[in-house]
């Protein structure tokens, strides 16, 4: 799956890692998250693996999702309807 940044967000995947303003471990959590999703074919895909903790979010238009980094801090993305699909990361952050 093709995996699309927001904003700033790209740095997640560089050594700028740290002008996000995440925590050192976020920043490792949220790496290997993303190497799931990159390898994953689809959204079903996304579901199956529990240790993702998946989840859609009621309330917005957008259809956007999520994958738990750990128990505070959470990776938001949309999903295309694309073959394959595109999925934009919109946020990395602590949801609460």
């Amino acid at each position: 799956m093709k995996i699309e940044f927001v904003g700033k967000l790209a740095l997640i995947r560089s050594d700028r890692a740290h002008e996000l303003g995440l925590p050192i471990a976020v920043i490792k959590g949220a790496r290997q998250k993303l190497v799931f999703l990159e390898a994953a074919p689809d959204e079903r895909t996304i579901r199956n693996w529990k240790s993702l903790n998946y989840k859609k979010l009621e309330g917005y238009d957008d259809g956007r999702r999520q994958v738990r980094i750990n128990e505070q801090y959470r990776i938001v993305f949309t999903l295309s309807e694309d073959h394959p699909p595109v999925l934009t990361v919109i946020e990395i952050g602590d949801t609460h």
